[in-house]
């Protein structure tokens, strides 16, 4: 996502693979495959082009953030009520003392 979101947010899957492939070895279809999974999953937008696609982020880095957290809090809260908030509110006086 951080390359996606680096590269104004439009990219393909040739690209991403470029771009993985000079820090490890990775197959052009395991690329393929996360992508979709990613689009599938919401996370992006893809537009057919050629015999491809090009993938776009729903959202930027900022809001993708928010809706994470937003969501992992919902869940805390739903699951451990009070007690999660407290938590959260502790580890917010601690981050902010950094």
């Amino acid at each position: 996502m951080d390359f996606i979101w680096m590269n104004g947010g439009k990219v393909t899957v040739k690209e991403i693979h470029s771009r993985l492939g000079k820090k490890r070895k990775i197959a052009y279809t395991t690329v393929m495959t996360i992508m979709s999974r990613l689009f599938e999953k919401g996370l992006l937008t893809r537009k057919k082009m050629g015999k491809g696609y090009i993938y776009q982020s729903k959202e930027s880095r900022k809001q993708a953030v928010r809706s994470f957290v937003s969501d992992v809090f919902d869940r805390l809260v739903d699951q451990f009520g009070d007690e999660a908030v407290i938590a959260f509110s502790d580890e917010v006086k601690k981050a902010s003392k950094k």
